[in-house]
């Protein structure tokens, strides 16, 4: 007897409905499973012929040809092709850049995922204009955060209220981070939800500012520090408590933020990312075997925080470190602090400040505590990174990096001290005599005329010409010198940073309002690629190109090191390919121009 068949259309139906179950019920781990690209776990194959490659290798500079399999280079000028053979037709290829400080985190924290940023907007008008155009397409975004509104857009006297943006948004939160990242400017419903519309919240510690009518006692809608360093965080908290993302959503959108670093030949980051819950993220996409990039992950310790705190951190990068997770891709247990604060009138100086001449800054902690820390951590063999703005500041952190050398057990420390934008001179040789490493981000000095007319203001043309930014000098002494883009405050691309340490203008050939001394393209290709490489304990098998080492590299389309090089070039050259772990995970020979937006 023969069976009677089923219509088609009855099976389909029933398998949609079946998968439309499964994802329902499974949704996450069934989008982990389709989206899972297979670069961690296993290295790839690849043989590339015909090239000019920088090893970054001072005693073996340059080959012509390397074989990879399972993602270490075996071979250097070899003959025997390993799986795919690319021809690189005589261009250049350099070790996978690292961004050595960075903030990829920031959608949970300081934006929207979807939101435009407020850069280049020249006018207070202009960033509501912005936000209202958001607000209106995403009704869904409980909790609307912008990035990148600059101090110029106020008239001399003039500072950001609630009200302003009121008039735009009042049903729910919103707000709007200024360039510097440590500066907010919120509308009356954030202020009510976390309490501090009336009064300080009771964790208010250090030089944290809410700003008050001094009439009504009411916040005015414009925070300073009331993030990072001085509480446990107004806006963060409230970010926690709306949840605007799961976890797993955060997950997604971690992942899609990651892919954007190979695109500009980024290989690895150093990410700044304060909360533990963050670095648990990068953990889930390393378990979904689709990092695509290494990840060296600090965790930060403020004032608010128990010292207890630092025992989770440093337990934390253990259990990381023997876990089952695929080696090498995800590094924690890194401790992030500050001594001093990056808002101009709070960086803590030697000398007075030039518009105020009471005005020195000053430590955001009690000293005590925040050297009981910090012995802390390195007796537990921590690695300590130091955010730090003042050559005061600067002076006193190699002060107590000294001590804690003289009087802890001895071992390889290399301590980092993030932005030290101010070194006076007799600290310059003490950084390498230290082991200390330096850590700067140039592409924001020329992010806008306004930023640097507000140094020149505080600390004057002479000054900034002497001290800030010392790539120079520290490169000249044997210290160790990296460079990082602090995104979202800047680009990622490294080429844009190179083309600034090189040349000292912006991306369209203006000087700045100071002096800047420039450095070869050697000097700082080694800020991107070697140097971070050695301070993250990998020199190893990253940040050079040898047999042995982890094949991450890139091909640009034009030879930088070439002496017929313009140098004025460097922002135009673009990535052609980008190799990691042994796996092509970016690939663009076009002739397309290469497009620079600094409001994306």
């Amino acid at each position: 007897m023969r069976r009677k068949k089923k219509p088609v259309m009855l099976i389909v139906f029933a398998a949609v409905i079946v998968l439309s179950l499964l994802i329902y019920f499974f949704r996450y781990e069934l989008y982990f499973a389709f989206t899972s690209k297979g670069i961690n776990e296993k290295g790839g194959d690849i043989t590339i012929v015909n090239a000019i490659i920088w090893t970054g290798d001072s005693t073996d500079l340059w080959k012509t040809s390397m074989t990879i399999k399972d993602g270490k280079i075996i071979e250097m000028n070899a003959d025997k092709p390993e799986g795919k053979v690319i021809d690189a037709q005589g261009k250049l290829i350099v070790p996978g850049f690292w961004d050595a400080h960075c903030h990829p985190h920031s959608p949970f924290i300081l934006t929207s995922p979807e939101a435009p940023t407020l850069f280049g907007a020249k006018t207070v008008k202009e960033v509501l204009d912005r936000l209202d155009k958001y607000v209106k397409e995403h009704p869904e975004d409980k909790f609307p955060r912008l990035f990148g509104w600059m101090s110029d857009i106020f008239k001399e006297g003039e500072k950001p209220t609630r009200q302003m943006i009121d008039a735009v948004v009042s049903d729910r939160p919103v707000c709007l981070v200024h360039h510097g990242g440590h500066s907010h400017w919120v509308n009356t419903k954030a202020l009510e939800m976390t309490g501090a519309l009336e009064k300080d919240p009771p964790d208010m510690k250090g030089d944290g500012v809410i700003h008050r009518d001094p009439n009504t006692g009411l916040a005015t809608g414009y925070l300073q520090e009331t993030e990072y360093a001085a509480t446990s965080g107004l806006m963060i908290n409230l970010v926690k408590k709306i949840k605007p993302f799961s976890f797993e959503e955060q997950v997604i959108i971690q992942q899609l933020i990651l892919e954007e670093y190979p695109k500009v030949g980024v290989t690895s980051i150093w990410t700044k990312c304060g909360d533990l819950e963050n670095t648990k993220i990068y953990e889930q996409i390393l378990k979904n075997n689709s990092l695509p990039v290494r990840v060296c992950s600090d965790n930060m310790f403020t004032y608010y925080a128990d010292i207890s705190d630092i025992q989770k951190i440093h337990e934390y990068g253990k259990k990381l470190e023997e876990s089952d997770l695929p080696k090498n891709f995800l590094r924690g247990g890194l401790l992030k602090v500050y001594i001093d604060l990056p808002v101009v009138g709070w960086k803590w100086m030697f000398e007075p400040y030039d518009d105020d001449s009471t005005n020195r800054g000053k430590p955001a902690w009690e000293t005590e505590y925040f050297k009981q820390q910090l012995y802390e951590a390195d007796k537990l063999g921590m690695q300590i990174n130091v955010s730090v703005y003042g050559d005061r500041g600067v002076h006193e952190i190699l002060n107590l990096f000294e001590e804690m050398i003289k009087n802890n057990p001895p071992r390889d420390r290399r301590h980092l001290l993030e932005h030290a934008e101010f070194i006076k001179d007799s600290d310059v040789p003490r950084f390498r005599q230290l082991g200390v490493i330096a850590s700067f981000n140039p592409i924001i000095s020329y992010p806008d005329e306004g930023f640097q007319k507000n140094l020149v203001k505080s600390f004057g043309i002479k000054r900034l010409s002497e001290t800030f930014n010392r790539y120079d000098k520290l490169i000249a002494s044997g210290a160790v010198v990296l460079s990082g883009s602090d995104f979202p405050l800047a680009p990622v691309d490294p080429l844009i940073g190179i083309h600034i340490l090189v040349n000292g203008t912006d991306i369209n050939g203006k000087e700045g309002l100071f002096q800047h001394t420039p450095i070869t393209i050697e000097q700082a290709l080694y800020t991107y690629t070697v140097n971070p490489a050695y301070a993250n304990f990998a020199e190893n098998r990253l940040g050079k190109l040898k047999t042995g080492y982890d094949a991450d590299f890139v091909i640009l389309s034009e030879n930088i090191l070439s002496p017929d090089f313009n140098k004025e070039r460097l922002v135009k050259v673009k990535v052609n390919l980008t190799v990691f772990n042994g796996h092509i995970i970016y690939e663009d020979f076009s002739s397309k121009e290469k497009v620079i937006d600094f409001t994306k």
